[in-house]
C-alpha cells in the first residue's frame, strides 16, 4: 500500500517528547509561567512541538494563558515579533521555549531591547541545535538532532532501500544545556 511505502521511507524525530523534556526541565528549576513561541501552522513539527508543550504543562498543573502562547514563522524576526507580544501580554512570564532556535534568537534580541537579562530576568530555550544557538551570547538552550546520522539514514532510504539501515528510523533528539536558562529570579 501507498501508506506503507511512506512509512518505509520515513526518517522520524521525538519533537513532542523533547519538549515535554524542555518544560520538565524548566519546571524543575522553578518556572511556572513558561510562554511559548509555536511555528506556523501547517507544518507537522511546529503541531507536535505545540502538543508536547502543552501535555506537560497540564502534566505539571500549570496554567496556559492564552496570551503566554504566541505564533511564529521559524524566521529570526517573527521570534522578536512574538517575544515583544507575549512579554507585552504577559510580563510575568519567567521562561519562553521557542519552536526553532531562529525565533528564540529573535526572542532574545525582543527581551536586550527591553532592558531584560537573558538568563537572569528571562530563560529562553530554543529547537534545533542550529550554529546560532552556540554563537549567540549567552549560549543558547536548546534541543539538538543528530543530524549527521539522519542525513545518512534518509539517503540509504533513497539509494538502498532494501538494507536494514534503510528501515524506518526514529532519532532522538537531545537536550543541549547551554547559559540561557536560570531559575526564575522575579517575585511573583
Amino acid at each position: 500500500s501507498a501508506a506503507l511505502d511512506e512509512a518505509e521511507q520515513l526518517v522520524q524525530s521525538n519533537d513532542r517528547e523533547m519538549v515535554e523534556g524542555v518544560v520538565d526541565y524548566l519546571v524543575e528549576l522553578g518556572h511556572t509561567r513558561i510562554g511559548l513561541i509555536e511555528g506556523p501552522q501547517g507544518f507537522r513539527s511546529a503541531f507536535e512541538r505545540r502538543e508536547g508543550f502543552l501535555t506537560a504543562m497540564t502534566r505539571h498543573g500549570l496554567e496556559m494563558p492564552d496570551d503566554a502562547l504566541v505564533q511564529g514563522n521559524y524566521r529570526f524576526s517573527s521570534g522578536g515579533e512574538a517575544a515583544n507580544r507575549l512579554l507585552d501580554q504577559n510580563p510575568h512570564v519567567t521562561a519562553i521555549f521557542a519552536s526553532n532556535d531562529e525565533m528564540a534568537a529573535g526572542a532574545y534580541h525582543a527581551a536586550r531591547e527591553r532592558g531584560v537579562d537573558i538568563p537572569r530576568d528571562l530563560s529562553i530555550v530554543g529547537f534545533d541545535d542550529s550554529p546560532i544557538a552556540a554563537h549567540i551570547w549567552p549560549p543558547m538552550t536548546t534541543v539538538g538532532w543528530p543530524i549527521r546520522e539522519m542525513g545518512k539514514a534518509a539517503a540509504l532510504k533513497l539509494v538502498a532501500p532494501d538494507t536494514a539501515e534503510a528501515k524506518p528510523s526514529c532519532f532522538p533528539a537531545r537536550l543541549v544545556t547551554r547559559n540561557s536558562v536560570a531559575p526564575p529570579s522575579k517575585k511573583i
